[in-house]
C-alpha cells in the first residue's frame, strides 16, 4: 500500500491563477474547470484538485517525473465523492508501478486545501 498527501493555500492558489489565469487551462481538464467554475466560489475547490495531482506524484518515485497535471484528473462519482481518472503517462508509470485501486479524499478549510491518495500494490 503507499500512500501521497499534499496540501495547498488556498490564498496563494487563488493569486496565481488570477495573476496568470492561463495556469488554470494548462493545469485543469476542461471537466475540472466545469466543475469548478460553477461553484459561487471554485478556488478552494479548484486548489483541492491541485493538491491531489501533486499527491498522486507521491505515491512512487517514478510518478514525480514526466508527467502532465492533464494525466491526473479528478472526477466526481453519483454521490459526490472524488474519484481518480488516469491517463497517458500517469497511467501508464502506475501500472508498471503496480499500483492499483487508487482511492482519494479531498477536504479544505477556509485557508487550505488538501488531498489523500492511497494505492494499493507498488513496487
Amino acid at each position: 500500500m503507499r500512500i501521497g498527501i499534499d496540501i495547498v493555500d488556498i490564498g496563494r492558489f487563488k493569486t496565481a491563477a488570477q495573476r496568470t489565469p492561463r495556469i488554470l487551462q494548462r493545469v485543469f481538464t476542461e471537466r475540472e474547470l466545469s466543475y469548478c467554475m460553477a461553484k459561487a466560489n471554485p478556488y478552494p475547490s479548484l486548489a483541492a484538485r491541485f493538491a491531489a495531482k501533486e499527491a498522486i506524484r507521491k505515491l512512487h518515485p517514478d510518478l514525480s517525473r514526466g508527467i502532465r497535471f492533464h494525466d491526473v484528473e479528478v472526477t466526481v462519482d453519483g454521490q459526490g465523492r472524488p474519484e481518480v481518472a488516469l491517463h497517458g503517462a500517469a497511467l501508464a508509470h502506475c501500472q508498471a508501478a503496480g499500483l492499483q485501486s487508487i482511492t482519494l479524499s479531498l477536504s479544505h478549510s477556509k485557508m487550505q486545501a488538501i488531498a489523500a491518495v492511497i494505492a494499493e500494490g507498488g513496487i
